[in-house]
């Protein structure tokens, strides 16, 4: 209707404007001023009916030239993306855990059922059929039962639905360390996957790694902030998906399962949602750069601000599971008292020393642990400083110790207290108390050799 009233329209201007310039000038007889008025009130007609409202106005994108060349592929990027997401998603497993649940209507039946805990992401680390994780994805399942699920490449077929067969296996738990909120996983020999793994597909010719015991070594490539990044995994518990974005932080410090701080996280504003825990991290290239772990979020969907284990912390966290079973790093073989606890108690700075067990090498040199008598509490040494790093709360105290191996002699700077008069504090304060700052030189032992007793002693303590 609308093109019609516009040709109209132009068809009887220009009638108009033929019939008025084919006369000479002249003065304009009364007919002829008859004539004039009418074409003049015609005119207006058209200017009215050419000036539409705007909803009968074409609509301006549809005059625009189309582009001389439209893309008739994806652009080179996109492409790019598309074949790392292709040769990776063999690697990228969805892991689905579940919990034994009691059923039967009577409280003494021995019906046992389960119900599904949660979905997770991974992916496969080796060509026997290990399996990278989160700690936190499986932390509370049956470990008898996590089911992995994994996408395999089909017969080449024209119908892309078809390109891969979906395959669940059974998946037993090898090892975890709690502190990295890392664990691995034991599959059956993959071999469908072939020559698929994931020292192929998700190469780990990224990041400074070196097999522990092995003069192998492989140079780093350094992230920077800005690079473009590639989050894999099964958000909501859907599989396979991709997300785009880029590192926005180096360095970032985020919270493991067990309270003590994972150092040196990758921060990356790439959607990371529940169910995207330990899927891969990716840079441009496809190679791995991270293992996707928590988000920052006040509604516990992606807010742009995800995070993940840097590729290093993984390679020495599960070579030494695979190796020996367990991970074994260096400590102090103390116990201490949690930060907040001992601000309450009026200690404003520093790690305040629990218990020394006899066995422990800082037993030997001299570190004293907090007593409690009769007569009241002996407040025990506070660690200050760790070989002349200053240290404030107990994360500092597990940084200073990332950088050091079992057998090292480091230096302790510890408070320690003396009663200003012979009268014992009966109350636990400080306020009758002087500090002198000493020097205690002790050897790094391994951290499996004293068990954490702190919980005991500061429940005795409140």
């Amino acid at each position: 209707m609308h093109a019609l009233l516009i040709l109209l329209s132009l068809l009887l201007y220009v009638q108009i404007s033929d019939s008025y310039n084919s006369h000479p000038t002249r003065h304009p007889t009364p007919q002829q001023c008859s004539n004039s008025n009418r074409r003049t009130i015609l005119r207006n007609t058209i200017l009215l009916t050419t000036t539409l409202p705007p909803f009968l106005l074409p609509l301006p994108s549809l005059s625009l030239p189309l582009p001389p060349n439209p893309p008739t592929s994806l652009l080179p990027n996109e492409q790019l993306l598309s074949s790392i997401f292709t040769a990776t998603i063999p690697s990228v497993v969805n892991i689905d855990t579940f919990k034994p649940i009691q059923g039967g209507n009577s409280t003494n039946s021995l019906n046992m059922g389960e119900v599904a805990l949660g979905t997770g992401s991974g992916f496969i680390w080796d060509s026997s059929g290990h399996v990278i994780t989160n700690y936190h994805v499986i932390r509370r399942a049956d470990l008898n039962n996590i089911n992995v699920a994994i996408l395999s490449p089909k017969t080449p077929s024209n119908d892309r639905d078809s390109e891969f067969k979906r395959t669940v296996y059974k998946a037993t738990l090898v090892g975890y360390d709690e502190d990295k909120d890392i664990a691995v996983l034991q599959l059956p020999l993959l071999s469908s996957l072939g020559k698929k793994n994931a020292w192929e597909t998700i190469s780990r010719a990224h990041g400074s790694f070196s097999s522990l015991g092995s003069e192998n070594s492989i140079p780093p490539i350094p992230l920077r902030v800005g690079q473009t990044a590639l989050a894999i995994g099964n958000p909501f518990g859907l599989d396979h998906s991709l997300s785009v974005g880029v590192i926005s932080g180096l360095g970032r410090e985020v919270r493991s399962p067990s309270g003590r701080p994972i150092p040196n996280v990758i921060q990356t504003d790439a959607a990371i949602n529940p169910g995207n825990s330990g899927g891969p991290l990716l840079d441009s290239s496809g190679r791995l750069i991270g293992m996707n772990t928590a988000i920052f979020s006040t509604t516990g969907s992606s807010a742009g601000i995800g995070f993940a284990i840097p590729f290093d912390t993984l390679a020495y966290v599960v070579t030494m599971i695979l190796r020996e079973g367990k991970v074994v790093r260096p400590a102090l073989g103390i116990s201490y008292l949690e930060g907040s606890r001992a601000r309450v108690l009026g200690i404003t700075r520093g790690v305040l020393v629990l218990d020394v067990p006899t066995t422990s090498k800082c037993y030997q040199a001299g570190l004293r642990g907090t007593l409690r008598s009769e007569q009241g509490i002996t407040i025990g040494d506070i660690i200050v400083a760790f070989d002349g790093k200053e240290i404030d709360k107990e994360a500092d105290l597990f940084k200073a110790l990332e950088g050091h191996k079992i057998g090292d002699t480091v230096t302790l700077t510890v408070s320690r207290s003396t009663v200003k008069d012979s009268k014992e504090s009966q109350d636990f304060s400080t306020d009758n108390l002087t500090f002198k700052d000493i020097k205690i030189t002790t050897v790094l032992q391994s951290s499996d050799v004293v068990k954490r007793t702190d919980t005991k002693v500061a429940g005795a303590i409140n």
